[in-house]
């Protein structure tokens, strides 16, 4: 596959723009958008233009992969899933899994990390686009996992993190209404929430529900090298969540 720059900005296709703000994420969220990559392939089949996405991660079809897009390996590029329940499991196809052939001449991923991102918006965070801006925290995992170099699905287990995603959240939604406090306090006056009681457990889901942001990020770390083609591509992805 010869490698092309895919260069929309803000769509489900790739990263929004993200800037930092005293550890805080600046993240550019479009309606009902849930799946972001950071880059993604592009190019040109029988005259006609294919973009390999991330939403075909989820799309039930092993012979339809998501492909970074970047020059080189694809090291350091990332998939941000919202999620809104804590993550328990995550399942990968890897590879360009529609055949053998192909499996073999693409990249395939060998090491990822996997972080947790939380954070929150406001009422009157929105652009004339209708996208909102939210204000994240990414919580990594210590070291990497690895995958094998097979077409098979196989899963990552997140074994007894329930309690450290709960915490994580929580300790977000603190720091928010310290370094945001104007922000925090709209979002309760919009919701009805009292300011002494807003974490009460109820009170919490209902924040998420409506201007909270949770999920997971998957950055690839490592690759084993296909034959022909230096693109880096994952075939499906699966999730098993569970309540707050």
């Amino acid at each position: 596959m010869k490698k092309v720059f895919f260069p929309i900005i803000m769509t489900a296709l790739l990263i929004p723009a993200v800037a930092q703000n005293g550890g805080w994420q600046e993240f550019s969220v479009g309606p009902s958008r849930s799946l972001w990559a950071s880059s993604s392939l592009s190019e040109t089949i029988g005259g006609r233009s294919v973009t390999y996405g991330p939403e075909a991660l989820f799309d039930g079809d092993t012979g339809s992969p998501w492909v970074e897009g970047v020059p080189g390996s694809g090291v350091g590029e990332s998939l941000t899933v919202m999620t809104q329940r804590l993550v328990s499991r995550i399942s990968v196809v890897n590879g360009f899994a529609r055949s053998r052939r192909l499996f073999e001449r693409n990249n395939r991923v060998r090491e990822v990390s996997v972080s947790f991102v939380a954070g929150m918006t406001a009422p009157g965070l929105v652009t004339e686009l209708d996208y909102s801006l939210y204000f994240l925290k990414e919580k990594a995992l210590p070291g990497t996992f690895e995958l094998r170099d097979s077409m098979e699905e196989q899963s990552l287990a997140l074994y007894r993190l329930e309690d450290l995603q709960k915490d994580f959240y929580l300790e977000t939604l603190e720091q928010f209404s310290t370094d945001y406090p104007d922000l925090f306090s709209m979002a309760l006056d919009e919701l009805g929430v009292p300011s002494n009681d807003w974490r009460d457990p109820l009170n919490l889901g209902l924040i998420r529900e409506i201007y909270g942001f949770y999920g997971v990020r998957i950055r690839i770390q490592d690759v084993y090298r296909g034959s022909h083609y230096d693109d880096t591509c994952v075939s499906e992805l699966e999730f098993g969540v569970e309540e707050f």
